[in-house]
């Protein structure tokens, strides 16, 4: 990273970006991730507050071992807070992430 931007000045700017912005960011960083030959990486395709939580659609690219990349999905997550503890719950591909939500938790 260039020594005349400091680690300060980047996290004040992403605190003052839309919602457009960060996506746009999420991807660069994504893709630059993939550049360095990462792990698996998530992308967010759909976001969406539900209940307690919020519904992510997310997508999974990886490299394989011959450098082809790949990706998977989209699934659905519900991402939440129980306890003071931050869960998630993989609720697959469905269109209705919402009631897959309320039938794996239990609720009506």
């Amino acid at each position: 990273m260039c020594s005349h931007i400091n680690k300060t000045t980047i996290i004040a700017s992403i605190e003052r970006m839309s919602a457009e912005e960060l996506d746009r960011l999420q991807e660069t960083i994504d893709q630059r991730r993939r550049q360095m030959g990462g792990g698996p990486v998530s992308s967010v395709v759909e976001r969406r507050s539900y209940r307690n939580g919020i519904l992510q659609l997310e997508k999974c690219a990886y490299r394989r071992k011959d450098g082809e990349l790949t990706t998977r999905g989209p699934y659905w997550y519900f991402h939440y807070r129980e306890g003071g503890r931050q869960k998630t719950l993989y609720l697959g591909k469905t269109d209705a992430p919402e009631g897959r939500a309320d039938e794996k938790l239990g609720n009506e």
